[in-house]
């Protein structure tokens, strides 16, 4: 079975520049009752926060600006509000719940309004990957962890449902993105890939 964390490395390149040296997941996962997957977050500590391809944004739960544990919190709250009953969109047959150990959890987003959450499988101790266009009608499950999940989304494949793609060729597009007041968004590439 492919490394995903080294297949995303190698068409990300190398992490994040003066990145944070020490994650504390703490916080977010007693919040959460739950542990997040360790591919989601090796890519998260190695790169947040940051904005891939011009459209979607990966934050990190120790920085001030981006903080993933705020975006987390914002994202529960706002998908709670919503009359799902009303909406029509159904997750694995019946109205969705959000955070905990069972729900969706936020954890990434675009710029055209898509919602990428982390959700347990029905096996025990297996995640996978939702996707949630802004057509808001459909969540769409993956069955693979987030780094597989990320190392498609950048090949262009369709990863928050059908029509969903898109593909930049050449090498990936990254931004990084401020971690506090004052700070600057960083612009460059990734390596040549071979797509």
């Amino acid at each position: 079975m492919p490394d995903y964390v080294t297949s995303v490395a190698e068409v990300v390149g190398e992490s994040a520049p003066a990145r944070p040296n020490h994650v504390d997941w703490g916080h977010l996962e007693t919040t959460l009752e739950t542990e997040l997957p360790t591919d989601f977050k090796a890519i998260v500590a190695a790169y947040a926060p940051i904005q891939l391809n011009g459209h979607l944004f990966l934050s990190h739960p120790n920085t001030e600006l981006f903080n993933l544990a705020k975006e987390v919190d914002r994202g529960i709250k706002a998908f709670e509000r919503i009359d799902w009953q009303v909406a029509g969109a159904q997750f694995r047959g019946e109205n969705p719940r959000f955070g905990g150990p069972d729900g969706l959890i936020p954890v990434a987003g675009t710029d055209r309004g898509e919602a990428v959450f982390l959700c347990r499988s029905a096996g025990p101790l297996s995640w996978h990957v939702i996707g949630f266009s802004d057509d808001g009608e459909h969540f769409y499950e993956y069955e693979m962890g987030f780094a597989e999940w990320l190392y498609r989304y950048l090949a262009g494949e369709d990863m928050i449902g059908p029509g969903s793609g898109v593909f930049y060729p050449g090498p990936v597009l990254i931004e990084d993105l401020p971690r506090s007041p004052g700070d600057r968004v960083v612009e460059r590439r990734g390596p040549d890939r071979k797509m």
